[in-house]
């Protein structure tokens, strides 16, 4: 008996085991059955199809024999594999009555809401003479920021009575990502960097920061963790957003006097190469309640002052910053401006339009300029 089955065709299988698959089929067995039989007998390889072949060739019935009915068991294949272990100790759980799920959704809502409330907010300010210091980009931890400039606009703005401060965000530049090798090119480190922006958010009386697409850069925890909003509410800055405020400005003792708003932005949508400021001057275009609209991000400055067809007196401002020698601006073949790195907006709110808001690009006429308002010289 050989070891390894012998394989065989249909007609030699009709040929050679007539009489064995005769009486297999005789027995009821189906042709998968009779192969297994000629396998074990036998040491015939033959399969379902080849034993139905033979059968056919030897004229015996294709069906089940009558009066026989069909074996109900066919044997597995040799070495099944063992079925996969598998313990369920979970326990049935319960659905959440739809009334508690709706009162958690509405909540939930009701929480998602109200973080917009940081993005309008409504002060009230002495009516009187008032200037906001408005700086550009600051990159305070960038070797190509103008430190020197800035520093005595701070020192300028701690001197002169009524100012507050404002900036437009990207305070630091917060390289992440494949961006990580150009702290290569700066002489700061990164915790040198958070120490000058905590000088600066203290060093003086603020009114506004929103951040930029730098400062978002520092956002830790998938943005649950707002650096700049922690250390503004230490340093009693009165409004922060990480990328737009709304601000309504309303008059102490006076409700008789219109309302200022002002939209701060690191940036508004839309480019022209006719105007830099064409994107918050097209925001102003279209806002038809808001009066002066700010922002920076570019590295270039400029102003548009309008009267629009709603009928606002509309002053839309883009100021440069302090960093100068961008190589991502030579690069890409950007002009680069030597001014407007920051302006002073004086603002007097008994003032009839267009006077009510005067822009000075040059801070130290703004602020003699304020200091006259605020003396009562006429």
């Amino acid at each position: 008996m050989n070891s390894k089955p012998q394989r065989l065709g249909s007609e030699q299988l009709a040929e050679l085991y007539e009489q064995q698959i005769t009486e297999l089929r005789a027995q009821g067995l189906g042709f998968r059955r009779i192969s297994y039989e000629l396998r074990d007998q036998y040491q015939i390889s033959c399969s379902y199809d080849v034993v139905r072949k033979a059968v056919e060739r030897l004229g015996l019935p294709m069906g089940a024999p009558s009066g026989q009915a069909k074996p109900e068991h066919v044997p597995p294949p040799a070495n099944p594999r063992p079925p996969m272990p598998i313990e369920d100790v979970s326990e049935p759980v319960e659905d959440q009555p739809i009334e508690e799920l709706i009162a958690h959704r509405v909540e939930a809502f009701r929480r998602y809401r109200s973080k917009s409330n940081q993005h309008k907010r409504q002060l009230v300010m002495p009516c009187e003479p008032f200037a906001i210091y408005l700086a550009g980009d600051p990159h305070l931890d960038d070797d190509g920021c103008a430190i020197e400039t800035l520093y005595e606009h701070v020192r300028l703005v701690q001197a002169t009575d009524g100012v507050l401060a404002a900036c437009v965000g990207d305070v630091q530049n917060h390289w992440i990502g494949r961006l990580g090798r150009k702290y290569a090119d700066q002489s700061s480190t990164a915790s040198q960097g958070w120490r000058l922006s905590e000088w600066y958010l203290r060093s003086m009386d603020w009114l506004a920061l929103v951040g930029g697409n730098h400062d978002a850069w520092a956002a830790a925890g998938g943005g649950s963790i707002d650096p700049y909003k922690l250390i503004c509410k230490d340093a009693k800055v009165r409004a922060y957003a990480p990328d737009e405020l709304r601000l309504t400005l309303t008059w102490k003792d006076r409700p008789d006097l219109e309302p200022l708003i002002w939209v701060l932005r690191h940036d508004f949508p839309g480019r022209s190469w006719f105007h830099t400021s064409h994107g918050p001057n097209k925001a102003a275009m279209l806002d038809g309640k808001a009066h002066l609209f700010t922002c920076g991000h570019l590295h270039s400055w400029g102003q548009l002052s309008s009267e629009q067809t709603h009928g606002r007196v509309t002053h839309a401002v883009r100021v440069r910053g302090y960093k100068f020698g961008d190589d991502y601006a030579m690069t890409k073949g950007f002009n680069e401006q030597h001014h407007g790195e920051a302006c002073l907006i004086v603002i007097n709110p008994e003032a009839e339009e267009p006077g009510r808001i005067s822009i000075f690009w040059d801070m130290d006429r703004g602020c003699d300029y304020l200091t006259w308002l605020r003396s009562g010289t006429k």
